[in-house]
């Protein structure tokens, strides 16, 4: 079960034996006209409910539907107390207060994000996704439904932050930190939740990336309506894999050599490097200090310039497109 609904269970129960207790206190008090103290009372009330058994301190015998009221009492408030008790003793043993505790305390962490990646869905893709974000070094946020499923990748990657929650919910997308996140991954084995995904994603964060999944391709147009940035389709890259393997295999194995994380030392990134570049040209910022760096291409608004000279001046939001190492990148991005 998790821990939302664990919360309902405490709070419905709880608020269920306050709204018992209360009724007994004042229920009594009027019964016997006032004559006794709310506090004696609530002692009254207390006793009947948990079936201690001292003797009755309110002769309920002496008063017109005492008996009566406190048979009404000591049913309703004996199954509320027994059930909440039940729910308390089932988070202790099962330790899944510790757990709730846990979550808690990583949606403190993850408050503090900015600039993080967002996984709806832990399945399979969602695995993949977190293992690369884990070596190129970027801060992301796991966010499912259930626990379970997180465990399953908490177990290869002890330190990812995640939230336990329903991503289609506006308040489990607040959590994950949507307003300050710099991309979504919308990776749900549904499409109809992963349109959902996007299309609160968007509203709450305009400026954000979307990439989306799409197990049927007749929905591709549909998630891109309600706000992705791009659609996956698993069938069309499927297909188009299999081509490749078949037609250029060399090329095919050079890309996984550079992307797949048994080779951690290189990536194909892009870059968009410091403002204060802007007007150097590309021999000014000194690529050459970065030796495991090589510059492929410069992308500026739609035109990309591959193999740049020397002498080109860098504008304001131009892309670097280079084969760098994880930590060559972030050098790279904070170049002054």
């Amino acid at each position: 079960m998790d821990s939302s609904n664990l919360q309902n269970r405490i709070y419905i129960t709880g608020f269920s034996l306050i709204v018992i207790l209360t009724i007994g206190t004042f229920g009594y008090n009027l019964i016997t006209d006032y004559q006794y103290d709310l506090f004696t009372c609530f002692y009254m009330t207390i006793i009947t409910v948990t079936t201690i058994g001292f003797d009755e301190i309110i002769p309920v015998k002496n008063f017109y539907g005492g008996r009566e009221f406190t048979v009404f009492l000591a049913i309703a408030g004996i199954g509320v107390l027994t059930y909440f008790v039940s729910t308390i003793t089932a988070i202790v043993v099962g330790g899944q207060l510790k757990q709730t505790l846990k979550n808690r305390k990583m949606e403190k962490t993850i408050e503090k994000f900015e600039n993080h990646y967002i996984i709806c869905g832990a399945g399979l893709h969602a695995f993949h996704i977190v293992e690369e974000l884990n070596v190129t070094k970027r801060k992301s946020v796991i966010v499912e439904l259930k626990q379970d499923t997180v465990d399953k990748i908490i177990q290869k990657f002890p330190r990812q932050k995640y939230v336990v929650g329903d991503p289609t919910q506006e308040d489990t997308l607040i959590k994950s930190g949507v307003s300050t996140a710099k991309g979504v991954f919308a990776v749900n084995n549904d499409d109809n939740a992963n349109l959902v995904v996007s299309l609160i994603a968007r509203r709450m964060n305009p400026a954000i990336r979307i990439i989306s999944l799409c197990n049927s391709h007749n929905n591709e147009s549909k998630i891109l309506l309600a706000g992705a940035d791009t659609v996956v389709s698993v069938d069309y890259i499927g297909g188009m894999r299999m081509a490749s393997e078949m037609l250029r295999p060399s090329v095919t194995h050079m890309i996984d050599k550079i992307t797949s994380n048994k080779y951690e030392t290189l990536r194909l990134e892009q870059i968009i490097i410091s403002d204060d570049v802007a007007g150097k040209t590309i021999k000014d910022i000194n690529i050459e200090q970065f030796k495991n760096t090589l510059i492929i291409a410069i992308q500026s608004g739609n035109e990309i310039k591959f193999k740049p000279d020397d002498d080109y001046v860098i504008s304001k939001g131009d892309l670097l497109l280079v084969l760098t190492t994880p930590a060559e990148r972030i050098e790279i991005q904070n170049i002054k």
